[in-house]
């Protein structure tokens, strides 16, 4: 039977992208659904019109997962602590395949377990683990592709795009892996497609589009695709820390997970470790390069 697919958070900056690789291979599926709110249906028109199913919903609600195989989570850091509910919810409903908001680093990796960032991405792994062994039946798959090329490449790593300064947290040399938000939503449309090995409950795909480089080196090419030159500063994560810690003792939850993420990009928490996976797809993701070209090069 060919897979009934059901998207959280299908309208916004990753949902559209993923609404639209799934329709590129609608005809590997049976059912593909965004859920949604009912003040947000609007969103979902011109989805809906080339055969996108509109489940009107909450995603805390058995009856909105009901009849289908596979969920896939594209949560935001405000909504990543509502995973665990998520997932009760979608196997009560029925669903036995579930994709968490992961599509970033290895949080397995060194002490990113601990840090702040990732602490509501590990809460849904260990909750994940915990069904998977009280439901024999229930599966789960990480998507790992260190951050969007897009989104490394962007202010909130200290990029002013009009001083031509580059201020990030962190130091030299840090590597970290990306992908073009595109060939993630690739990834993920393609793994659904990649039969489960039935002897396990978890699988993992490591799939980076660029699988190591340094912020020097994405800082080089954004300078040489809008012909101009970055002076690059790196301001030291302890300070980030500390902003963080004041967040945090002043409950401004957004503001501690914001200063944690800034505190963490370039110290490794964005490489993926190997053995990778990209062989297993039949496509060639887009380079760093070419995603900065795309993104900054002259139309």
């Amino acid at each position: 039977m060919a897979p009934r697919v059901l998207i959280i958070g299908g309208s916004g900056a990753v949902g559209k992208p993923l609404v639209d690789e799934f329709l590129k291979q609608r005809s590997h599926f049976e059912r593909i659904a965004v859920l949604a709110d009912p003040a947000k249906i609007s969103r979902f028109a011109d989805a809906e019109k080339k055969g996108v199913e509109i489940v009107v919903g909450s995603f805390l609600d058995a009856s909105s997962y009901k009849g289908f195989d596979v969920v896939v989570s594209l949560a935001g850091n405000a909504a990543m602590k509502l995973q665990p509910g998520m997932i009760e919810a979608a196997i009560a409903g029925g669903a036995r395949h579930f994709y968490p908001s992961e599509f970033g680093g290895d949080i397995s990796v060194g002490d990113f377990w601990q840090n702040r960032y990732f602490r509501d991405k590990v809460v849904t792994r260990d909750h994940l683990a915990a069904k998977a062994k009280e439901h024999p039946d229930f599966r789960y798959t990480l998507v790992l592709t260190g951050p969007f090329t897009e989104y490394a490449v962007s202010s909130f790593n200290g990029i002013d795009f009009e001083k031509h300064t580059v201020e990030p947290y962190g130091k030299p040399g840090a590597q970290l892996s990306v992908t073009a938000m595109a060939d993630v939503m690739r990834y993920i449309v393609g793994s659904i497609l990649i039969p489960f090995d039935g002897s396990k409950n978890v699988r993992e795909f490591r799939v980076p589009g660029e699988a190591r480089i340094t912020w020097e080196t994405l800082v080089e090419y954004l300078g040489e695709v809008q012909g101009v030159e970055y002076k690059l500063t790196y301001l030291d994560p302890r300070e980030a820390a500390a902003k963080q810690e004041e967040a945090r003792k002043s409950g401004n939850e957004d503001e501690e997970v914001f200063w944690a993420g800034k505190s963490v990009m370039l110290n490794g928490s964005g490489l993926i470790p190997g053995p990778l996976d990209n062989a297993k797809f039949s496509f060639t993701p887009e380079t760093a390069k070419e995603t900065i070209q795309r993104l900054f090069g002259k139309k």
